[in-house]
């Protein structure tokens, strides 16, 4: 029996979006990353349409499933949102949503912030020892790596996402979306063993995302992260998320250790 895994990168960014992950598939006969029509490589958004980013996922489905046994799916983003509509549309074995872009936008990130670094401020100050400046200096430690995920984040946001938005591009990323949800309503329900995994301080996708998807298929569970944002696998934060999605897409057979990211 073969195995084979296809990635689906997100909206107006590229394949990078898997990061460290790639390098946990060796499990795999083959890996596809699909490469959405103008995000790789030098990019032409021209060629970014509903048709042709439609047609690149399912004939790099279509070829592993001709030559694989079984065919697992990855997708973030967008690509989680593309991930949902191919199963819908094809019998894939496993599928693993990251921060799936089936709804958005995530009107209660200021709230979830503002809740999460001042839980971690003040349950780190009580909890360091010394004094003022140095449980101050603790505190302030603590924090650093989020900030520097933040700072990740922001970086990624304004190399691709805001350099390459137009009216055009997002439209025809709502009309991805939008035909994405209508054929998952119209195929529930999805048998599919899915896996969402989701972090409260997303910037863009929100929990009723998560929500929408869990209706519509039947085997399906889901990990809440409280403080990682819609950057999942870009951060100091992805080792649980790369060890999450392997533990799922092996069914528990996952024995790698994955280091923190330096």
């Amino acid at each position: 029996m073969t195995k084979a895994i296809l990635t689906i990168h997100g909206y107006l960014t590229d394949v990078n979006d898997f990061g460290r992950l790639y390098d946990y598939l060796d499990c795999y006969d083959e890996v596809v990353p699909v490469q959405i029509p103008g995000h790789n490589g030098k990019v032409n958004f021209k060629a970014f349409t509903v048709e042709s980013t439609q047609q690149a996922v399912l004939s790099a489905y279509d070829a592993l499933s001709a030559k694989h046994d079984e065919v697992d799916v990855v997708g973030f983003s967008m690509g989680g949102a593309l991930a949902t509509w191919l199963c819908a549309l094809r019998k894939v074995h496993r599928a693993v949503l990251l921060s799936p872009a089936n709804k958005f936008i995530n009107i209660w990130l200021p709230v979830s912030a503002v809740k999460f670094y001042g839980e971690k401020t003040v349950d780190t100050y009580r909890n360091a020892e010394g004094t003022f400046k140095q449980k101050s200096r603790v505190t302030k430690d603590a924090l650093k790596p989020y900030g520097e995920n933040i700072t990740v984040a922001g970086k990624v946001a304004f190399s691709r996402t805001f350099r390459y938005m137009t009216p055009r591009n997002l439209h025809v990323f709502n009309e991805l979306v939008k035909q994405s949800n209508m054929w998952l309503a119209s195929s529930a329900p999805i048998s599919t063993p899915t896996l969402v995994l989701w972090g409260k301080l997303d910037e863009l996708v929100p929990y009723k995302s998560v929500q929408y998807v869990c209706k519509y298929f039947s085997d399906i569970r889901t990990r809440i992260y409280p403080d990682v944002g819609h950057a999942m696998l870009y951060t100091n934060l992805d080792d649980r998320i790369i060890k999450d999605t392997m533990d799922f897409l092996t069914e528990g057979n996952f024995d790698k250790e994955v280091p923190k990211r330096k």
